[in-house]
Protein backbone atom coordinates (compact mmCIF):
# COMPACT_ATOMS: atom_id res chain seq x y z
CA UNK A 1 0.00 0.00 0.00
CA UNK A 2 2.82 2.19 1.11
CA UNK A 3 4.22 1.72 -2.49
CA UNK A 4 1.39 2.32 -4.53
CA UNK A 5 0.85 5.76 -2.25
CA UNK A 6 4.64 6.41 -2.93
CA UNK A 7 4.36 5.76 -6.76
CA UNK A 8 1.10 8.12 -6.90
CA UNK A 9 2.68 10.80 -4.81
CA UNK A 10 5.56 10.98 -7.66
CA UNK A 11 3.20 10.59 -11.29
CA UNK A 12 1.64 13.99 -9.59
CA UNK A 13 4.42 15.54 -8.94
CA UNK A 14 6.27 14.77 -12.17
CA UNK A 15 2.22 15.47 -13.88
CA UNK A 16 2.33 18.79 -11.82
CA UNK A 17 5.82 19.60 -13.13
CA UNK A 18 5.02 19.04 -16.98
CA UNK A 19 2.15 20.99 -16.78
CA UNK A 20 3.77 24.18 -15.20
CA UNK A 21 6.13 23.93 -18.69
CA UNK A 22 9.61 24.43 -19.01
CA UNK A 23 11.87 27.45 -17.99
CA UNK A 24 12.12 28.34 -21.74
CA UNK A 25 9.62 28.21 -24.13
CA UNK A 26 7.72 30.15 -27.14
CA UNK A 27 3.93 30.59 -26.52
CA UNK A 28 3.26 32.08 -29.43
CA UNK A 29 -0.69 33.12 -31.36
CA UNK A 30 -1.70 34.41 -34.71
CA UNK A 31 -3.33 37.63 -35.23
CA UNK A 32 -4.85 37.47 -38.77
CA UNK A 33 -5.98 40.50 -40.22
CA UNK A 34 -7.04 39.39 -43.12
CA UNK A 35 -10.69 40.15 -43.68
CA UNK A 36 -10.39 41.37 -40.04
CA UNK A 37 -10.78 37.91 -38.78
CA UNK A 38 -9.05 38.44 -35.19
CA UNK A 39 -7.71 42.72 -35.36
CA UNK A 40 -9.04 45.26 -35.90
CA UNK A 41 -12.82 44.25 -35.95
CA UNK A 42 -14.87 44.49 -38.92
CA UNK A 43 -16.04 48.10 -39.70
CA UNK A 44 -13.72 49.50 -37.46
CA UNK A 45 -12.45 52.40 -39.44
CA UNK A 46 -11.49 54.52 -36.43
CA UNK A 47 -7.38 54.83 -35.85
CA UNK A 48 -7.88 55.88 -32.44
CA UNK A 49 -10.24 52.50 -31.40
CA UNK A 50 -7.70 50.25 -33.23
CA UNK A 51 -5.09 51.06 -30.87
CA UNK A 52 -7.26 50.72 -28.36
CA UNK A 53 -8.75 47.77 -29.70
CA UNK A 54 -4.94 46.11 -30.23
CA UNK A 55 -4.03 47.14 -26.32
CA UNK A 56 -6.71 44.93 -25.09
CA UNK A 57 -6.02 42.19 -27.06
CA UNK A 58 -2.35 42.23 -26.41
CA UNK A 59 -2.97 42.71 -22.33
CA UNK A 60 -5.41 39.58 -22.42
CA UNK A 61 -2.66 37.42 -24.36
CA UNK A 62 -0.09 38.63 -21.36
CA UNK A 63 -2.55 37.56 -18.77
CA UNK A 64 -2.20 34.38 -20.37
CA UNK A 65 1.13 33.69 -20.65
CA UNK A 66 1.58 34.32 -24.19
CA UNK A 67 5.33 35.61 -24.75
CA UNK A 68 5.24 36.19 -28.48
CA UNK A 69 2.56 37.61 -31.25
CA UNK A 70 2.81 36.52 -34.90
CA UNK A 71 0.65 39.69 -36.42
CA UNK A 72 0.00 39.45 -40.35
CA UNK A 73 1.51 42.86 -41.52
CA UNK A 74 0.63 42.00 -45.22
CA UNK A 75 -2.76 40.45 -46.55
CA UNK A 76 -2.54 40.82 -50.32
CA UNK A 77 0.19 42.78 -51.82
CA UNK A 78 -1.30 45.34 -49.46
CA UNK A 79 0.24 46.62 -45.96
CA UNK A 80 -0.66 47.66 -42.15
CA UNK A 81 2.42 50.03 -42.01
CA UNK A 82 3.31 53.67 -42.86
CA UNK A 83 6.69 52.78 -44.64
CA UNK A 84 5.26 50.69 -47.91
CA UNK A 85 5.99 50.84 -51.42
CA UNK A 86 2.57 48.74 -50.85
CA UNK A 87 -0.53 50.70 -50.55
CA UNK A 88 -2.64 50.66 -47.03
CA UNK A 89 -5.11 47.48 -46.38
CA UNK A 90 -8.39 48.42 -46.54
CA UNK A 91 -9.10 46.34 -43.77
CA UNK A 92 -8.05 49.82 -41.74
CA UNK A 93 -9.71 52.13 -43.64
CA UNK A 94 -12.01 50.23 -45.47
CA UNK A 95 -10.54 51.34 -48.78
CA UNK A 96 -7.11 50.43 -49.99
CA UNK A 97 -4.58 52.88 -49.97
CA UNK A 98 -6.13 55.20 -47.66
CA UNK A 99 -4.64 55.54 -44.76
CA UNK A 100 -5.78 55.38 -40.82
CA UNK A 101 -7.65 57.88 -39.26
CA UNK A 102 -7.02 59.35 -36.98
CA UNK A 103 -3.47 58.63 -38.49
CA UNK A 104 -1.08 56.39 -37.14
CA UNK A 105 1.50 53.70 -38.25
CA UNK A 106 0.20 50.45 -37.10
CA UNK A 107 3.00 48.20 -37.50
CA UNK A 108 5.54 50.99 -35.22
CA UNK A 109 2.48 51.22 -33.01
CA UNK A 110 2.02 47.28 -31.79
CA UNK A 111 5.73 46.94 -31.96
CA UNK A 112 6.20 49.22 -29.06
CA UNK A 113 2.97 48.24 -27.01
CA UNK A 114 4.61 44.14 -27.54
CA UNK A 115 8.06 45.08 -26.35
CA UNK A 116 6.75 47.45 -23.84
CA UNK A 117 5.09 44.09 -22.39
CA UNK A 118 8.17 42.06 -22.78
CA UNK A 119 6.95 39.96 -25.72
CA UNK A 120 8.36 39.28 -29.55
CA UNK A 121 6.99 40.40 -32.34
CA UNK A 122 6.95 38.53 -35.40
CA UNK A 123 5.79 40.76 -38.51
CA UNK A 124 3.95 37.90 -40.70
CA UNK A 125 3.33 38.37 -44.60
CA UNK A 126 1.48 36.17 -46.87
CA UNK A 127 3.61 35.52 -50.38
CA UNK A 128 1.29 34.47 -52.63
CA UNK A 129 -1.29 36.61 -52.97
CA UNK A 130 -1.94 40.00 -54.86
CA UNK A 131 -5.55 40.20 -54.17
CA UNK A 132 -8.12 38.27 -52.23
CA UNK A 133 -10.96 38.52 -55.35
CA UNK A 134 -10.76 39.69 -59.14
CA UNK A 135 -13.79 41.77 -57.96
CA UNK A 136 -11.58 43.99 -55.17
CA UNK A 137 -11.12 47.45 -56.11
CA UNK A 138 -7.31 48.33 -56.05
CA UNK A 139 -5.38 50.95 -55.82
CA UNK A 140 -3.59 52.73 -58.33
CA UNK A 141 -0.50 51.71 -56.50
CA UNK A 142 -1.11 48.05 -56.59
CA UNK A 143 0.87 46.30 -58.01
CA UNK A 144 -1.15 44.72 -60.04
CA UNK A 145 -1.73 48.15 -61.41
CA UNK A 146 2.10 48.69 -61.76
CA UNK A 147 3.17 44.93 -63.13
CA UNK A 148 0.32 43.37 -64.24
CA UNK A 149 2.91 40.79 -66.37
CA UNK A 150 3.95 39.27 -62.35
CA UNK A 151 0.48 37.93 -61.53
CA UNK A 152 -1.24 35.19 -62.84
CA UNK A 153 -5.37 34.65 -62.19
CA UNK A 154 -6.25 31.66 -60.09
CA UNK A 155 -9.78 30.52 -58.38
CA UNK A 156 -10.60 34.22 -58.70
CA UNK A 157 -7.47 35.91 -56.87
CA UNK A 158 -4.72 37.28 -58.59
CA UNK A 159 -1.62 35.40 -57.17
CA UNK A 160 2.28 36.17 -57.44
CA UNK A 161 4.49 33.85 -60.53
CA UNK A 162 6.98 32.31 -58.54
CA UNK A 163 8.84 31.94 -61.67
CA UNK A 164 10.00 35.11 -62.87
CA UNK A 165 12.85 36.39 -60.56
CA UNK A 166 12.00 39.87 -60.68
CA UNK A 167 8.61 38.46 -58.56
CA UNK A 168 11.23 36.90 -55.75
CA UNK A 169 13.15 40.00 -55.90
CA UNK A 170 10.43 42.43 -55.38
CA UNK A 171 9.36 40.14 -52.23
CA UNK A 172 12.98 39.83 -50.58
CA UNK A 173 12.92 43.57 -50.76
CA UNK A 174 9.95 43.87 -48.64
CA UNK A 175 11.44 42.02 -46.48
CA UNK A 176 14.61 44.40 -46.60
CA UNK A 177 12.55 47.55 -46.13
CA UNK A 178 10.11 46.14 -42.84
CA UNK A 179 13.96 45.07 -41.36
CA UNK A 180 15.56 48.42 -42.33
CA UNK A 181 12.35 50.46 -40.96
CA UNK A 182 10.81 48.57 -37.99
CA UNK A 183 12.34 46.89 -34.52
CA UNK A 184 10.87 42.96 -35.42
CA UNK A 185 12.14 40.86 -33.75
CA UNK A 186 11.23 38.23 -36.77
CA UNK A 187 9.91 37.80 -40.30
CA UNK A 188 7.67 34.66 -40.89
CA UNK A 189 5.35 32.93 -43.75
CA UNK A 190 2.60 31.20 -43.67
CA UNK A 191 1.76 28.24 -45.54
CA UNK A 192 0.69 29.77 -49.13
CA UNK A 193 3.12 28.95 -51.77
CA UNK A 194 1.70 28.23 -55.07
CA UNK A 195 -2.04 27.86 -54.28
CA UNK A 196 -3.58 25.07 -52.76
CA UNK A 197 -5.25 22.67 -55.93
CA UNK A 198 -8.62 23.47 -57.03
CA UNK A 199 -10.21 21.31 -60.01
CA UNK A 200 -12.21 24.25 -61.50
CA UNK A 201 -8.90 26.36 -61.76
CA UNK A 202 -5.72 26.20 -64.19
CA UNK A 203 -2.48 28.33 -62.82
CA UNK A 204 -1.61 29.31 -66.18
CA UNK A 205 2.49 29.31 -65.83
CA UNK A 206 3.35 27.89 -68.86
CA UNK A 207 4.84 30.73 -70.64
CA UNK A 208 7.13 31.43 -67.34
CA UNK A 209 7.86 27.50 -67.34
CA UNK A 210 8.99 27.62 -70.84
CA UNK A 211 11.30 30.95 -70.22
CA UNK A 212 13.00 29.66 -67.23
CA UNK A 213 13.29 26.10 -67.24
CA UNK A 214 16.06 24.18 -67.02
CA UNK A 215 16.98 21.10 -69.67
CA UNK A 216 14.70 18.16 -68.81
CA UNK A 217 13.33 19.81 -65.48
CA UNK A 218 9.42 18.99 -64.96
CA UNK A 219 6.93 21.46 -64.30
CA UNK A 220 6.84 20.16 -60.57
CA UNK A 221 10.87 20.82 -60.01
CA UNK A 222 10.36 24.09 -61.44
CA UNK A 223 8.01 25.23 -59.55
CA UNK A 224 10.02 23.68 -56.12
CA UNK A 225 13.00 25.50 -57.06
CA UNK A 226 11.21 28.77 -57.46
CA UNK A 227 10.06 28.52 -54.39
CA UNK A 228 13.19 27.46 -52.78
CA UNK A 229 14.92 30.06 -54.35
CA UNK A 230 12.48 32.44 -53.11
CA UNK A 231 13.36 31.43 -49.40
CA UNK A 232 16.54 31.46 -50.17
CA UNK A 233 16.77 34.89 -51.07
CA UNK A 234 14.77 35.63 -48.15
CA UNK A 235 16.89 34.19 -45.81
CA UNK A 236 20.30 35.81 -47.74
CA UNK A 237 18.04 39.17 -47.25
CA UNK A 238 17.64 38.76 -43.23
CA UNK A 239 21.11 37.88 -43.08
CA UNK A 240 22.67 40.87 -44.73
CA UNK A 241 20.04 43.61 -43.39
CA UNK A 242 19.81 42.23 -39.93
CA UNK A 243 21.48 39.12 -39.07
CA UNK A 244 19.84 38.94 -35.42
CA UNK A 245 16.46 38.78 -37.07
CA UNK A 246 14.83 35.50 -37.26
CA UNK A 247 12.98 33.82 -40.12
CA UNK A 248 11.06 31.27 -39.82
CA UNK A 249 7.93 29.82 -41.60
CA UNK A 250 4.50 27.40 -40.64
CA UNK A 251 3.73 25.45 -43.44
CA UNK A 252 1.02 22.70 -43.71
CA UNK A 253 1.19 20.38 -41.51
CA UNK A 254 1.87 17.43 -43.66
CA UNK A 255 5.43 17.17 -45.89
CA UNK A 256 4.79 14.82 -47.93
CA UNK A 257 3.32 10.56 -47.55
CA UNK A 258 5.34 7.80 -46.77
CA UNK A 259 3.59 6.30 -49.61
CA UNK A 260 5.42 9.19 -51.66
CA UNK A 261 8.51 8.95 -49.87
CA UNK A 262 9.02 5.77 -48.14
CA UNK A 263 12.50 7.10 -46.54
CA UNK A 264 11.73 10.52 -45.33
CA UNK A 265 7.73 10.82 -45.51
CA UNK A 266 5.42 11.37 -42.47
CA UNK A 267 3.33 7.78 -41.50
CA UNK A 268 0.14 8.77 -43.77
CA UNK A 269 -0.96 8.29 -46.57
CA UNK A 270 -3.85 10.70 -47.79
CA UNK A 271 -4.54 14.34 -47.82
CA UNK A 272 -2.89 16.95 -49.45
CA UNK A 273 1.16 17.28 -49.31
CA UNK A 274 3.34 20.31 -48.99
CA UNK A 275 6.08 19.40 -51.30
CA UNK A 276 3.77 17.89 -54.27
CA UNK A 277 0.90 20.10 -53.96
CA UNK A 278 2.16 23.66 -52.88
CA UNK A 279 5.44 23.10 -54.00
CA UNK A 280 7.34 24.07 -50.77
CA UNK A 281 10.01 21.92 -49.62
CA UNK A 282 10.42 22.67 -46.05
CA UNK A 283 12.94 20.03 -45.75
CA UNK A 284 15.47 21.06 -48.28
CA UNK A 285 14.96 24.89 -46.36
CA UNK A 286 15.92 23.36 -43.12
CA UNK A 287 18.61 21.17 -44.01
CA UNK A 288 20.41 24.38 -45.98
CA UNK A 289 19.98 26.07 -43.08
CA UNK A 290 17.82 28.93 -44.37
CA UNK A 291 15.39 29.13 -41.60
CA UNK A 292 15.72 29.68 -37.61
CA UNK A 293 12.56 27.96 -36.59
CA UNK A 294 9.65 25.34 -38.02
CA UNK A 295 5.61 26.30 -37.11
CA UNK A 296 3.93 23.48 -38.50
CA UNK A 297 0.28 23.37 -38.91
CA UNK A 298 -0.92 20.71 -37.04
CA UNK A 299 -4.54 21.65 -37.37
CA UNK A 300 -5.63 17.75 -36.90
CA UNK A 301 -7.42 16.21 -33.75
CA UNK A 302 -5.23 13.37 -31.89
CA UNK A 303 -7.70 10.71 -33.15
CA UNK A 304 -7.99 11.96 -36.66
CA UNK A 305 -7.97 8.68 -39.17
CA UNK A 306 -6.07 11.00 -41.66
CA UNK A 307 -3.95 13.26 -40.38
CA UNK A 308 -3.63 12.49 -36.03
CA UNK A 309 -1.16 14.87 -34.23
CA UNK A 310 0.96 13.44 -32.58
CA UNK A 311 2.51 10.96 -35.67
CA UNK A 312 2.83 14.37 -37.42
CA UNK A 313 4.57 16.12 -34.64
CA UNK A 314 7.09 13.43 -34.02
CA UNK A 315 7.49 13.68 -37.29
CA UNK A 316 8.76 17.40 -37.21
CA UNK A 317 10.39 16.67 -34.25
CA UNK A 318 12.87 14.55 -36.33
CA UNK A 319 12.82 16.53 -38.91
CA UNK A 320 14.36 19.75 -37.96
CA UNK A 321 17.85 19.52 -38.19
CA UNK A 322 18.68 21.05 -35.35
CA UNK A 323 16.15 24.60 -35.12
CA UNK A 324 13.44 24.43 -33.15
CA UNK A 325 9.80 23.29 -34.00
CA UNK A 326 6.80 25.31 -32.81
CA UNK A 327 3.81 23.16 -33.05
CA UNK A 328 1.41 25.27 -34.72
CA UNK A 329 -2.26 24.62 -32.90
CA UNK A 330 -6.16 24.97 -33.94
CA UNK A 331 -7.47 26.45 -31.23
CA UNK A 332 -10.25 27.52 -33.42
CA UNK A 333 -11.27 24.12 -33.52
CA UNK A 334 -12.77 25.14 -30.15
CA UNK A 335 -15.13 26.84 -31.61
CA UNK A 336 -16.86 23.67 -33.36
CA UNK A 337 -15.84 20.31 -32.45
CA UNK A 338 -12.62 19.90 -30.44
CA UNK A 339 -12.85 20.07 -26.50
CA UNK A 340 -10.53 21.19 -23.56
CA UNK A 341 -9.47 17.82 -23.13
CA UNK A 342 -8.41 17.77 -26.39
CA UNK A 343 -6.25 20.77 -26.55
CA UNK A 344 -4.47 19.86 -23.77
CA UNK A 345 -3.35 16.30 -25.25
CA UNK A 346 -1.84 18.66 -27.65
CA UNK A 347 0.40 20.60 -25.36
CA UNK A 348 1.21 17.57 -23.38
CA UNK A 349 2.26 16.01 -26.72
CA UNK A 350 4.60 19.05 -27.89
CA UNK A 351 6.19 19.77 -25.02
CA UNK A 352 7.43 15.92 -24.84
CA UNK A 353 9.11 16.71 -28.16
CA UNK A 354 12.40 16.50 -27.74
CA UNK A 355 13.08 19.69 -30.16
CA UNK A 356 9.89 20.88 -29.66
CA UNK A 357 10.36 24.84 -28.05
CA UNK A 358 7.39 25.80 -28.32
CA UNK A 359 3.49 26.59 -29.45
CA UNK A 360 1.68 28.76 -31.61
CA UNK A 361 -2.22 29.01 -31.09
CA UNK A 362 -4.62 30.23 -34.43
CA UNK A 363 -6.48 32.08 -33.87
CA UNK A 364 -5.42 35.09 -31.46
CA UNK A 365 -9.56 35.21 -31.36
CA UNK A 366 -10.12 31.83 -29.93
CA UNK A 367 -7.97 32.65 -26.94
CA UNK A 368 -9.20 36.54 -26.05
CA UNK A 369 -12.57 35.00 -26.16
CA UNK A 370 -11.90 32.38 -23.39
CA UNK A 371 -13.39 29.50 -26.18
CA UNK A 372 -14.36 26.20 -23.79
CA UNK A 373 -11.92 28.17 -21.21
CA UNK A 374 -8.95 27.24 -22.64
CA UNK A 375 -7.14 30.55 -21.68
CA UNK A 376 -8.29 29.45 -18.25
CA UNK A 377 -6.65 26.62 -18.66
CA UNK A 378 -3.60 27.69 -20.02
CA UNK A 379 -3.19 30.76 -17.46
CA UNK A 380 -3.88 28.41 -14.29
CA UNK A 381 -1.99 25.14 -15.80
CA UNK A 382 0.56 25.04 -18.77
CA UNK A 383 1.23 28.89 -18.38
CA UNK A 384 1.18 29.62 -14.84
CA UNK A 385 4.59 30.15 -14.57
CA UNK A 386 6.75 32.88 -16.56
CA UNK A 387 8.49 31.36 -19.58
CA UNK A 388 11.70 32.53 -21.14
CA UNK A 389 12.09 32.80 -24.81
CA UNK A 390 14.41 29.78 -26.26
CA UNK A 391 18.10 30.91 -27.68
CA UNK A 392 18.75 31.21 -31.15
CA UNK A 393 22.76 30.27 -30.69
CA UNK A 394 23.29 30.16 -34.60
CA UNK A 395 22.50 34.22 -34.28
CA UNK A 396 23.96 34.94 -31.32
CA UNK A 397 25.37 33.14 -27.99
CA UNK A 398 27.06 35.52 -26.59
CA UNK A 399 25.45 36.57 -23.19
CA UNK A 400 25.99 39.97 -21.50
CA UNK A 401 27.84 40.22 -18.60
CA UNK A 402 26.80 39.71 -14.64
CA UNK A 403 24.84 42.66 -13.00
CA UNK A 404 26.46 44.61 -10.62
CA UNK A 405 26.05 46.07 -7.21
CA UNK A 406 23.26 44.02 -6.06
CA UNK A 407 21.71 45.48 -3.08
CA UNK A 408 18.45 44.29 -0.90
CA UNK A 409 17.19 46.77 1.59
CA UNK A 410 14.00 46.31 3.26
CA UNK A 411 11.66 45.53 0.21
CA UNK A 412 13.92 46.33 -2.54
CA UNK A 413 16.52 44.87 -4.56
CA UNK A 414 18.40 47.26 -7.10
CA UNK A 415 21.12 46.41 -9.28
CA UNK A 416 23.02 48.09 -12.46
CA UNK A 417 24.24 46.56 -15.37
CA UNK A 418 27.27 44.72 -15.59
CA UNK A 419 30.33 45.53 -18.05
CA UNK A 420 29.57 46.02 -21.87
CA UNK A 421 29.07 42.53 -23.31
CA UNK A 422 31.73 41.29 -25.68
CA UNK A 423 29.44 41.47 -28.75
CA UNK A 424 28.09 45.08 -27.91
CA UNK A 425 24.58 43.94 -27.57
CA UNK A 426 22.87 45.96 -24.72
CA UNK A 427 20.82 44.49 -22.17
CA UNK A 428 17.67 44.06 -23.19
CA UNK A 429 16.12 43.24 -20.04
CA UNK A 430 16.87 41.51 -16.00
CA UNK A 431 14.84 38.37 -14.24
CA UNK A 432 15.23 38.20 -10.56
CA UNK A 433 14.86 34.64 -9.33
CA UNK A 434 13.98 34.07 -5.60
CA UNK A 435 16.09 30.53 -4.39
CA UNK A 436 16.27 29.09 -1.28
CA UNK A 437 19.65 27.54 0.44
CA UNK A 438 18.70 23.85 -0.34
CA UNK A 439 17.98 24.60 -4.31
CA UNK A 440 20.11 23.34 -6.29
CA UNK A 441 18.76 24.44 -9.45
CA UNK A 442 17.74 27.66 -9.09
CA UNK A 443 18.09 28.87 -12.69
CA UNK A 444 15.85 25.90 -13.92
CA UNK A 445 12.95 26.26 -12.42
CA UNK A 446 10.60 28.86 -13.53
CA UNK A 447 8.45 29.04 -10.19
CA UNK A 448 11.77 31.09 -8.82
CA UNK A 449 10.96 33.70 -11.17
CA UNK A 450 9.68 36.62 -9.43
CA UNK A 451 10.53 39.49 -12.00
CA UNK A 452 11.05 39.88 -15.30
CA UNK A 453 11.43 43.21 -17.30
CA UNK A 454 13.58 45.95 -17.88
CA UNK A 455 14.04 48.10 -14.55
CA UNK A 456 17.15 48.03 -12.67
CA UNK A 457 15.20 47.42 -9.29
CA UNK A 458 12.06 45.53 -7.54
CA UNK A 459 9.69 46.06 -4.98
CA UNK A 460 9.52 42.73 -3.13
CA UNK A 461 6.79 41.25 -1.60
CA UNK A 462 6.37 40.34 2.24
CA UNK A 463 6.46 36.63 1.67
CA UNK A 464 9.36 36.58 -0.54
CA UNK A 465 11.25 37.85 2.56
CA UNK A 466 11.47 35.37 4.74
CA UNK A 467 14.55 34.15 6.31
CA UNK A 468 16.28 31.18 4.09
CA UNK A 469 15.53 32.83 1.19
CA UNK A 470 17.46 34.79 -1.38
CA UNK A 471 17.55 36.78 -4.67
CA UNK A 472 20.20 36.32 -7.69
CA UNK A 473 19.69 38.64 -10.85
CA UNK A 474 20.85 38.06 -14.76
CA UNK A 475 20.85 39.86 -17.78
CA UNK A 476 19.62 39.09 -21.12
CA UNK A 477 20.21 40.30 -24.67
CA UNK A 478 17.65 40.64 -27.20
CA UNK A 479 18.14 37.07 -28.38
CA UNK A 480 17.77 35.67 -24.74
CA UNK A 481 20.91 34.81 -23.95
CA UNK A 482 21.35 34.96 -20.03
CA UNK A 483 24.27 36.37 -17.86
CA UNK A 484 25.82 34.25 -14.89
CA UNK A 485 24.08 34.98 -11.99
CA UNK A 486 25.13 37.60 -9.73
CA UNK A 487 25.70 37.05 -6.39
CA UNK A 488 22.77 35.71 -4.00
CA UNK A 489 21.39 38.67 -1.66
CA UNK A 490 20.14 36.50 1.56
CA UNK A 491 17.30 37.84 3.57
CA UNK A 492 18.48 38.56 7.03
CA UNK A 493 16.93 36.78 9.90
CA UNK A 494 14.73 39.03 11.85
CA UNK A 495 16.35 40.27 15.48
CA UNK A 496 13.41 40.39 18.27
CA UNK A 497 16.25 41.11 20.99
Amino acid sequence: MMRLLFLLFFSLLFSSLRAQGPKRELRGVWVATVQNIDWPSPHNYNGAKQKSEFIDLLNSHQKTGINALFVQVRTASDALYAKSAEPWTTYLSGKQGVAPSPYYDPLEFMIDQTHARGMEFHAWLNLNRASMSSRSLLSSEHVARKHPEWLLSYNGQLLFDFGIPAVRHYIAGLVRNIIQNYDVDGIHFDDYFYPYPDPKSKLTDDDTFQKYRLAGESKADWRRRNTSALIQEISETIRKTNPKVKFGISPFGIWRHKTSDPVNGSPTTRGLQSYDDLYADTDHWLKQGWLDYIAPQLYWDTAHRVAPFKPLADWWNAHSYGKPVYFGMASYHLGDVWTNKEMKKQVEISRSMKNGQGLIFYSSTSLTKNTKAFRDTLRTNYFAHTALLPTTPWLDSIPPHTPAQVFLTNKKLQWQAGEKSDDGDPVAYYVVYRIGKQDKKQLEDPRNIIYKGKANEVNLEQDDLKPGYGFTVTAFDRLHNESRPSAIQWVKPVNND
